[in-house]
C-alpha cells in the first residue's frame, strides 16, 4: 500500500503528496505506449492475425522492419506497408460490497457507503503505422517503422464518486515511435540487425484528490502536457535454420523514462488551483524475444514465441516537485509470453492467419491499481490477406484481449490525517478488441 505522509501546516508538502499520488497514473500509462507481456504490439500488421507467434522469425513483408530488422534480408522483395487499426475496450470494476461499506474502504464524494463502481471506463482509440523494408545489396539491407496510438485509454463514466478515483478518472494518450534500422547477412543462412527505437508520449489526465476524512471536500489533479522522448537500443538476429524452419531473436534495451508534465491542483477543501512542474522518472524494462516458424507442410506454418520482459525492475518511480524528491515502490514482477498459431496458404491469393497468446500477471492484488487493472493475459486472434494480381496486398485481422479480473486490494493514506483508504474489488469485464488493416506493395 502506498504511504504519504503529511504535515498539515506545510502546504509545499501536501503539494509533494498530491505530485506523488499522481506519479503513480504517469508511470503505468507511459508503459501502454509502447507494444508482449504489458506492450501494445497490435497496430493491423498480418501476422497480428496470430496473435503476432512466430513475428520475429517469420520474415515475409515489411512488418518485419519493426518485429526483427535482421529479417529484412530474407524478404522476397523490398516492401512498404501502411496500416490502420481500431481499440474498443470495455472496463467495469465491481467493488466488494462487504468490504466498500466498512470503513476504511473510500466513500463517495458524499460521504455515503460505498462508492461507485465508476461505469464503463472502457472506449475507442485509433492507431496506425507504416513500414519499410529494402535489400541496398547481397549484404545490407534497412528499414523503417512508424507507429502511433490516440485515444480515451480510461474514462469512467462516474469519475466523481468512483472507487478508484485517487488513482485516476480518465486518460488520453499519444505516442508516437519511430525504429530506422540496418541489417547485415553475415552468411547465406544468417543476418543480424541494429535499430534505435526513439518514441515520443504526450499525456493528459485528472486525478481526484482525497479529502482529510471520508466525506470532506476533495480536490483534483489535472495533468497537461505531459510528455517524454526518449531512445533506445534493438538488436535483432535471424537464422533460416532450414528451408522450413526459421529462427528469430530481438532484445530490446532498458529505457529511464523522465515525463515531464504540467500539474494543476485544487486543494481540498476547495482551495483555488496552482500549478507545479513536477518530474517522474522510472525505469523502462528491458525485454528480450524468440521465435520459431516451421512449414508443416506446402501451405501450413508453425509458428511460435516466447518472450522475457524484466517488470522486476520497476520497483520504484522518482518524483521531483519543487517540493522535494521522494519514491514509490511499484514492486512488479517479471513477466513471460507465449504464443502459438498458424499460416496457412492454400493457394497464392489467400493467406490465413490464426493463433493465442498468453502473458504472466505483473502484480499482486495488494499492488493493483484501478489506472493499470491488468491480471495475467490472453489473446485470440485470426486474420485474413488477399494478394492481387499485380502483387500488391490487402488485408484484415482482429484480436481479442483479456485483461483478467484484476483484483485489487489497495489503497493509501488520506492528506492531513493519514486516515487509510481502501479499495476492494476485481473486473467483471476487462477487455480490448483490435480490429485492424493492411495494405502492402
Amino acid at each position: 500500500m502506498p504511504d504519504y505522509p503529511i504535515n498539515p501546516n506545510s502546504k509545499a508538502n501536501t503539494t509533494m503528496q498530491l505530485s506523488k499520488m499522481v506519479a503513480l497514473q504517469l508511470a503505468a500509462l507511459s508503459g501502454v505506449a509502447q507494444a508482449g507481456g504489458l506492450y501494445v504490439g497490435e497496430f493491423g500488421q498480418p501476422n497480428q492475425g496470430a496473435s503476432r507467434a512466430g513475428a520475429h522469425a517469420l520474415a515475409e513483408d515489411a512488418s518485419t522492419a519493426a518485429q526483427n530488422p535482421a529479417g529484412i534480408m530474407f524478404l522476397d522483395s523490398g516492401s512498404t506497408m501502411i496500416t490502420a487499426i481500431g481499440i474498443n475496450s470495455e472496463i467495469e470494476f465491481d467493488q466488494d460490497d462487504q468490504l466498500s461499506a466498512t470503513p476504511p474502504a473510500v466513500a463517495n464524494a458524499d460521504g455515503s457507503r460505498p462508492a461507485s463502481d465508476g461505469g464503463d471506463a472502457g472506449g475507442w482509440a485509433v492507431g496506425a503505422a507504416s513500414f519499410h523494408a529494402s535489400q541496398v545489396n547481397d549484404r545490407w539491407g534497412w528499414g523503417v517503422a512508424l507507429t502511433s496510438i490516440s485515444g480515451a485509454i480510461l474514462d469512467h463514466e462516474d469519475g466523481q464518486d468512483f472507487a478508484g478515483r485517487y488513482w485516476a478518472t480518465d486518460v488520453e494518450l499519444l505516442t508516437i515511435t519511430l525504429l530506422p534500422s540496418l541489417s547485415y547477412k553475415l552468411t547465406d543462412d544468417v543476418s543480424v540487425g541494429l535499430g534505435v527505437p526513439v518514441m515520443m508520449a504526450m499525456l493528459d489526465m485528472d486525478v481526484i484528490v482525497p479529502g482529510a476524512v471520508a466525506g470532506a471536500p476533495e480536490g483534483k489533479a489535472e495533468i497537461e502536457d505531459g510528455d517524454d522522448f526518449v531512445a533506445g537500443i534493438n538488436l535483432s538476429a535471424h537464422w533460416r535454420v532450414s528451408d522450413t524452419t526459421n529462427i528469430g531473436v530481438q532484445y530490446v534495451s532498458e529505457l529511464e523514462l523522465d515525463f515531464d508534465s504540467d500539474l494543476s491542483l485544487t486543494l481540498p477543501p476547495g482551495e483555488l488551483p496552482e500549478s507545479v512542474d513536477s518530474s517522474v522518472e522510472f525505469v523502462y524494462p528491458q525485454t528480450l524475444r524468440a521465435s520459431l516458424t516451421h512449414d508443416l507442410n506446402s501451405t501450413v506454418t508453425l509458428l511460435t514465441s516466447v518472450a522475457w520482459e524484466e517488470w522486476s525492475a520497476f520497483e520504484d518511480i522518482a518524483i521531483s516537485t519543487p517540493a522535494g524528491t521522494d519514491k514509490l515502490r511499484r514492486d512488479w514482477d517479471d513477466t513471460w509470453h507465449y504464443s502459438v498459431g498458424l499460416r496457412w496458404k492454400p493457394e497464392p491469393s489467400w493467406t490465413y492467419y490464426t493463433g493465442v497468446a498468453y502473458d504472466t500477471d505483473p502484480t499482486q492484488a495488494s499492488d493493483r491499481t484501478t489506472d493499470q487493472p491488468i491480471d495475467e493475459q490472453w489473446r485470440y486472434s485470426g486474420g485474413v490477406t488477399y494478394t492481387r494480381d499485380n502483387g500488391h496486398r490487402i488485408g484484415a485481422v482482429m484480436t481479442y484481449a483479456d485483461y483478467g479480473d484484476a483484483a485489487i486490494s489497495n489503497g493509501g493514506n488520506r492528506p492531513g490525517t493519514g486516515d487509510p483508504w481502501t479499495v476492494d474489488g476485481d473486473y467483471s469485464s476487462n477487455r480490448l478488441v483490435f480490429i485492424g488493416l493492411h495494405y502492402s506493395w
